[in-house]
């Protein structure tokens, strides 16, 4: 016969198992997010943004052209910075630029104690996730997007602004990079035969097969052994919002671009790319996505590195 010490030793080790089986379903529960440092999620909804409005630094991120800066002074969330799409680029560099970095974000006035929420026009403008990725890289937790981004706070009959704000300048410090976000050519070429990474080339199918005429890019096609999986498509609705966790977990699983393997992803620039690493890392919660900067604009103007088509 079992002794009572021995029934309730029994007992503990179940409840501690039945407790580690649920913990771990909740890691890889397909619609599990990270959580920033200030607790708000990497992707937040209109509504939250409308509850958070004191509490945050609402930065609209532009997109090509002048337009969407007239876009932007005509009709914006109160109280919103610009930041160029141009000044993106200027720190989304091969080795991202430190320095164009934190100028860039005292002049919008981001502070390392911002709340910063992202968005623009439109919703699926891949500029927003390269503001997201180079903020994380440069150690700055606290940064959300705004799911559906202004066509969505619009299409909810939600109040916009038509006077851009007298910015405050404010003063930003990068932390240590974090490398493993990042992958350069060398890496990305010395992974080529690595079963356990996988490469996905998040331009669009014209580009990928090198049908796409691109005068300031040498070579045509795409890096060896890369899986084509279009940023728009694969991550966005029709409307621009994020797909559902499940979703995207079917559309990447179908491709073979699993949760136990290294991803690394690239586009012409890094913006399409910082995307999918949002959809990815953020949204699925995979532990290993980098983002080859360099991208094809890189790869395909050096003759050294192996192209496919």
């Amino acid at each position: 016969m079992l002794s009572l010490r021995t029934l309730n030793n029994m007992r503990n080790l179940k409840f501690s198992a039945v407790i580690m089986a649920f913990a771990f379903m909740f890691i890889i529960a397909p619609g599990v997010q990270s959580v920033n440092a200030n607790g708000s999620s990497p992707l937040v909804e209109t509504q939250w943004v409308a509850d958070n409005m004191k509490n945050v630094k609402l930065v609209y991120v532009g997109f090509v052209g002048e337009q969407n800066r007239m876009q932007y002074e005509g009709k914006h969330i109160a109280g919103s910075a610009y930041l160029g799409m141009k000044d993106v680029m200027s720190a989304m560099t091969a080795t991202p630029n430190k320095a164009n970095f934190e100028k860039i974000m005292g002049q919008i006035g981001v502070s390392n104690d911002s709340n910063v929420v992202l968005y623009s026009t439109p919703a699926a403008n891949p500029f927003i996730p390269t503001v997201y990725w180079l903020m994380k890289y440069f150690g700055h937790d606290n940064v959300s997007i705004m799911n559906g981004s202004l066509d969505k706070w619009l299409r909810e009959g939600r109040k916009t602004d038509g006077v851009p704000p007298k910015v405050k300048p404010g003063t930003f410090k990068a932390a240590n990079t974090r490398n493993i976000m990042h992958a350069d050519a060398a890496y990305v070429l010395n992974n080529l035969k690595n079963k356990g990474t996988v490469i996905i080339d998040t331009r669009g199918p014209d580009e990928f097969t090198g049908t796409k005429q691109i005068d300031y890019i040498k070579a045509k096609g795409h890096i060896p052994g890369a899986k084509n999986l279009n940023f728009y498509p694969t991550n966005r609705n029709n409307d621009g919002s994020y797909k559902s966790a499940a979703n995207l977990k079917a559309a990447y699983e179908a491709a073979g671009v699993t949760k136990d393997k290294e991803v690394i992803a690239y586009c012409e620039s890094g913006p399409r790319a910082a995307d999918s690493y949002f959809a990815l890392k953020e949204l699925l919660g995979y532990p290993n996505v980098k983002v080859y900067v360099g991208s094809w604009m890189e790869w395909g103007n050096d003759a050294k590195y192996p192209v496919e088509k």
